[in-house]
């Protein structure tokens, strides 16, 4: 082999190595986009602060958290306002300002569908106070790691291909997914009567156990879990959506009510509304009631009970909460779904 086929071979050979690094390292000199272990959105972590709308969006759907700095909150603009959960955006943007650059991916675009990028991608941008963009990029898949946290392929503009990265919390385009789900978070202990579709279960101070009241010669109550349910459902209450309505033009399709020893009064009114079924709830503090169970020596029970009935007032005063079908299905219940069978 001739000197110079060598030295070709020599120069081809040291091309395809650098082509390797390049492509392990994702390093390109043409553009400032870091590698491994670097930011992987450098300058956020000193403006993350700055954040006052997180965009999220996905093909037609979009959705806006908008930070209320003077209550303190996040809120959904597709939802009317509503305060979301506090911990989902602030972790999302905690992980953003430390999330750092694990692997180097492709950098064709046509590969991107299988990250979860592209058309399919998640696009999550950042706005200031003035409406600025602070930061845009696109997420993609997770995946799990060695350590068990996850990580997240992205890609943004400034980068010349996509990257598997660390830190960054779970995201979505769907409203809903954002909110705070619990209603209600009532010691269960505190609870004295409860009717639900015209049911009445009720029991002393001190019992655990609820009793079917009017049972009719030969009828028998159902086991005491289930006679437990509608106030462990209500008790705890959950939504999976919610809406701002004042007053529903429709007449209600169930009720219920729930007072406690201590002299709280609840009362939900169950509507159909555009297919599902929609809550809304109200809260009262009766004084008699509270004197009449000795609130003093009640486990749970609050110091001040009118402020927490004002207190459920203002988080669900002009909206209607959306039921899970699982306590759906309890709040429904009607007088035979009570009583044990009878073999006649």
């Amino acid at each position: 082999m001739s000197e110079k086929v060598t030295n070709i071979l020599g120069y081809l050979t040291l091309f395809a190595i650098l082509a390797a690094i390049w492509v392990l390292f994702g390093e390109d000199p043409t553009r400032d986009q870091g590698g491994r272990g670097e930011r992987t959105f450098e300058g956020l972590e000193e403006r993350i602060n700055e954040v006052h709308v997180i965009e999220l969006r996905r093909g037609d759907t979009v959705t806006h958290i908008d930070r209320d700095a003077e209550a303190g909150v996040w809120r959904l603009r597709e939802r009317a306002g509503y305060v979301v959960s506090a911990n989902k955006p602030r972790a999302l943007l905690r992980g953003i300002a430390l999330s750092e650059r694990r692997e180097p991916k492709t950098s064709n675009a046509g590969r991107y569908k299988r990250l979860g990028l592209g058309d399919s991608g998640l696009q999550v941008t950042l706005f200031d106070d003035t409406e600025g963009e602070l930061l845009t990029f696109q997420m993609g898949k997770r995946k799990g790691s060695a350590n068990g946290n996850s990580l997240t392929y992205v890609v943004q503009e400034r980068d010349t291909r996509s990257w598997l990265v660390t830190g960054l919390a779970e995201a979505t385009e769907l409203p809903n997914w954002w909110l705070e789900k619990t209603l209600l978070n009532i010691d269960m202990r505190r609870v004295s009567d409860l009717t639900v579709a015209g049911v009445w279960l009720t029991r002393k101070l001190g019992d655990t156990n609820f009793k079917l009241q009017g049972l009719r010669s030969g009828e028998k109550a159902s086991p005491s879990w289930i006679l437990r349910d509608p106030a462990r459902v209500l008790t705890g209450l959950s939504f999976t959506d919610v809406r701002q309505l004042d007053n529903p033009l429709a007449e209600p399709v169930s009720k219920a009510e729930l007072s406690t020893y201590d002299g709280l009064m609840l009362n939900l009114s169950l509507y159909r509304i555009d297919g599902g079924i929609w809550v809304k709830v109200s809260a009262a503090f009766d004084l008699e009631l509270q004197s009449r169970g000795s609130a003093g020596v009640l486990p749970a029970a609050p110091e001040d009970g009118a402020a927490e009935a004002q207190e459920i007032m203002n988080a669900v005063r002009g909206w209607v909460f959306k039921l899970q079908g699982a306590d759906l299905d309890i709040l429904q219940r009607t007088r035979a779904d009570f009583m044990e069978a009878t073999n006649e």
